[in-house]
């Protein structure tokens, strides 16, 4: 009695391994966590903590995983591999059933334990599942990996669009929006919106700028302040941005989108032909502002209506 009293603790330990082991095996996931972490309570040696770890990540309970094969790499930086290996097979199985939170969480993890480590399978998933949950900047890198090797696909083209409008970066996204309507012309309409919100918005940057301001400068029109200018290029890339101005404003205009900041392309592109000495184009500009004025536009309706007045009967002090 005293010989079976002195083996019993030994004797638990490992049959509650053996039987996690077995559970384990049949698929009894659940079943096979409770008992290493019975064997846990009497033994926290590593073997002990990576079958838990594993169980646990298993059944996608990435935080406790964690945790444990923390504490396994901890006592041995070998098991990094066997974590990182553990958490994306974690997230290859949450993307599997659309639990895009559950795999993103695991990915992390696995990149917390492997930084770097890449799952080519999972990266448009997980930009998917950034872009959804408006982490744009987050998104924008696993976009462009995705297209690598898929750049005819037009879905991953607009999206990739989309990624850059939403951090600001209207530029690449007119590229990236070109290329999904040479792809999928039939789509155009998809991209009208968004194309017209970019070249608005990329007309005001060059305005502020002072682009349009240094290119009449240098052009040297009536009513515009005089600056030297020395060399071609730097004439080239003046006119070369008043042209890109007008050519968004005309974008806008032309797509009709976004329709609340039609009225703003047509006075824009007034103010611009009328500097210019265009008059009857800057009149039939401002004039088509009160006929596109939406609700929030009718300050800029009225002043449209006035430059058309101090057009027609003078006291303005643009050329026109």
């Amino acid at each position: 009695m005293a010989v079976v009293g002195c083996g019993g603790a030994d004797d638990s330990l490992e049959t509650a391994q053996l039987r996690g082991d077995r559970e384990f095996a049949r698929g009894n996931h659940e079943d096979a966590l409770a008992e290493y972490r019975l064997a846990l309570r009497e033994d926290r040696s590593v073997g002990n903590v990576l079958r838990a770890a594993h169980a646990y990540a298993v059944l996608g309970r990435v935080d406790e995983a964690r945790a444990l094969y923390d504490e396994a790499v901890a006592a041995d930086s070998a098991h990094v591999e066997q974590a990182a290996s553990d958490f994306v097979a974690r997230a290859r199985q949450a993307f599997a059933n659309r639990d895009s939170y559950g795999g993103a969480s695991a990915m992390e993890t696995a990149l917390y334990f492997r930084p770097g480590i890449v799952a080519e399978e999972l990266v448009l998933p997980m930009a998917r599942h950034y872009s959804s949950s408006g982490e744009h900047s987050r998104a924008l890198p696993l976009y462009l990996r995705a297209l690598g090797d898929q750049r005819r696909d037009p879905d991953i083209l607009f999206e990739t669009a989309l990624a850059h409008t939403e951090i600001g970066d209207c530029e690449r996204a007119m590229g990236f929006f070109d290329e999904f309507v040479d792809l999928a012309p039939r789509r155009r309409n998809e991209t009208r919106w968004h194309v017209g919100t970019c070249a608005i918005q990329l007309a005001r940057e060059l305005i502020e700028q002072g682009a349009v301001d240094e290119a009449l400068a240098r052009a040297a029109l009536p009513g515009a302040d005089t600056t030297i200018v020395e060399g071609d290029a730097a004439e080239m890339q003046l006119d070369s941005a008043l042209e890109q101005v007008i050519g968004y404003l005309d974008l806008v205009v032309s797509l009709e989108e976004p329709r609340t900041m039609l009225p703003e392309a047509y006075f824009q592109k007034a103010e611009i032909l009328a500097r210019m000495g265009e008059c009857d184009a800057a009149m039939d500009a401002y004039r088509t502002v009160p006929e596109v004025s939406v609700a929030g536009s009718e300050l800029l309706a009225r002043r449209a209506r006035e430059r058309v007045d101090q057009i027609r009967f003078g006291g303005g002090s643009a050329p026109c």
